[in-house]
């Protein structure tokens, strides 16, 4: 009987310290919004800042009247640094750097002139040895990422993505950091490829915007430091790292990774690019409307629209989904399914019929491609199951 009283009273205990540690993050979620800025309380040294006062002074040495100078040896001088300069105080950030990491499959990171670089060693069994294998990898590891592709330089092997959300070691925001209610950092990343004097293959990514927010997607005040300018590039070089690793040591199961991409349509108008087949894009769309809120009018699966009654929800319907807001005003709305070499797109159309802006698509596109990519998913591991679709 009293094992089973220590046993109810651990229990309660442990279920009490879970609550309050999961209300700490909640608090702290509170006043960042309140306040609208990050709480960096936890980058800080504590105490101890007499360092911040230091400064260089020089102590001539003065002889006494009727003594020879003494010899001087220069050599042994300390060199005094020029325009060195950096943080201090409460400035400083104690959280442990983000160092490159290194692979056995030949794999390198290294970190330099704004960029963090992954080089595919001569000799490794990575497989990677000129610059259009080097891309083919990359645009796999950026659709197993769920990281679409902004922009392509003309004849240069070099990217843009699309803004995407990471947290702050550089991956990919999860269900994990959507439940510690962590920061979320939405990005974009330039990504290119080439080759070092050694005649080495490289990838190297670049941070070149970044918004932040609370992890139901409220944006807060927050200019990056160059520090943390280099713990997301060379977090997201790591993230590459293990993402290769892992497929080395686990074999690559070739997942069928759904990739949804802005683009035209046939009618060429600004729409959603979904890799998938028309039907599983169609029968996903129509059942993962309902979860989010929209009423579906009609649809008509001839002309392959489907025609819905917005009503936009807050955010935090959106964070306990783990996607972002779907950013869509109140209305009635039409979506076109149509194909396009082997791919799905989905249009959108308003009350009056009229295809909506670049810009509204794109306020659109980061919440229901996530929505979307979750549901095809769904759909394809229900189909694998006995007696599935």
């Amino acid at each position: 009987m009293k094992c089973c009283k220590k046993t109810a009273l651990a229990l309660a205990v442990g279920s009490l310290l879970a609550s309050l540690l999961g209300g700490c993050g909640l608090v702290r979620e509170y006043y960042q919004r309140w306040d609208g800025h990050v709480d960096t309380s936890l980058r800080e040294p504590t105490g101890w800042y007499e360092h911040a006062e230091a400064r260089n002074e020089t102590h001539d040495l003065v002889v006494p009247a009727g003594l020879d100078e003494p010899p001087v040896d220069n050599s042994m001088d300390v060199p005094v640094p020029g325009n060195a300069s950096g943080p201090v105080g409460e400035s400083m950030d104690v959280r442990p750097p983000i160092v490159p990491l290194r692979s056995d499959l030949g794999l390198r990171g290294q970190w330099g002139a704004g960029e963090a670089i992954v080089w595919f060693e001569r000799g490794g069994s990575h497989g990677i040895f000129d610059e259009e294998s080097a891309w083919a990898l990359l645009d796999s590891l950026l659709k197993q990422m769920r990281v679409g592709v902004g922009k392509v330089t003309d004849g240069a092997y070099e990217l843009t993505t699309m803004s995407a959300d990471y947290n702050e070691y550089g991956a990919p925001y999860n269900a994990a950091d959507l439940s510690s209610n962590a920061l979320r950092y939405h990005q974009i990343y330039k990504i290119r490829v080439g080759r070092n004097d050694y005649g080495e293959v490289g990838i190297a990514t670049q941070l070149i915007g970044s918004m932040t927010m609370l992890s139901s997607g409220y944006m807060l005040e927050n200019l990056l430091s160059d520090i943390e300018l280099q713990r997301f590039s060379t977090g997201f070089a790591n993230n590459v790292i293990r993402m290769l690793d892992k497929r080395a040591h686990e074999g690559d199961q070739s997942v069928d990774y759904v990739d949804v991409t802005l683009g035209r349509d046939n009618n060429n108008q600004d729409c959603l690019v979904v890799t998938a087949p028309y039907k599983v894009v169609w029968d996903s769309v129509k059942s993962m409307l309902p979860k989010y809120s929209f009423k579906v009018k009609e649809y008509s699966l001839s002309s392959g629209t489907i025609t819905v009654e917005a009503e936009e929800e807050e955010a935090e319907f959106f964070r306990q989904r783990g996607v972002q807001p779907f950013s869509l005003e109140d209305g009635t709305y039409k979506l076109r399914v149509g194909e396009l070499q082997g791919k799905a797109t989905i249009t959108f159309y308003n009350g009056d019929d009229k295809p909506l802006s670049p810009s509204e698509v794109g306020r659109i596109y980061s919440g229901f491609s996530q929505a979307l990519a979750r549901e095809i998913e769904s759909y394809r591991s229900q189909a694998l199951q006995p007696g599935g679709q």
